[in-house]
């Protein structure tokens, strides 16, 4: 199983945790969208997903395109453990799913940003 992805896409990132919390083996394949016009519209790249967009899966012979759709696939080729950290009686959709990740990052990134503005606070202008 390989996944074609951007290291800065939130869709990605959900699949990538969307695999983790399955257990399951995967090969992680780079995709830079904005070196050289972007590596989604490379021959072999187009090939595969000719909507030029990440993530898609490869599982064998299929590719999945859309965050959604891969996370959907992955519960229906491998439904344990569910696609949740809870009880099965409480188990995430997978667009629930995605809704709590897209939240969990954006929390993430705020908190990174102020962090970051403590640790390197905005320098005065030296006067000429």
């Amino acid at each position: 199983m390989k996944l074609h992805h951007y290291f800065r896409s939130s869709a990605s990132y959900r699949v990538r945790i969307g695999l983790e919390l399955k257990g399951l083996a995967w090969e992680a394949v780079p995709v830079h969208l904005l070196r050289d016009g972007g590596e989604q519209h490379l021959p072999e790249n187009l090939r595969r997903n000719p909507q030029a967009l990440v993530p898609f899966l490869e599982d064998g012979g299929r590719i999945v395109v859309q965050s959604l759709a891969i996370l959907e696939y992955l519960d229906e080729i491998h439904p344990d453990p569910p696609q949740a950290w809870c009880d099965a009686d409480q188990a995430l959709t997978p667009g629930e799913f995605a809704q709590l990740m897209d939240r969990v990052e954006a929390v993430a990134s705020a908190v990174g940003r102020r962090l970051s503005r403590r640790a390197h606070p905005q320098s005065t202008p030296v006067a000429a």
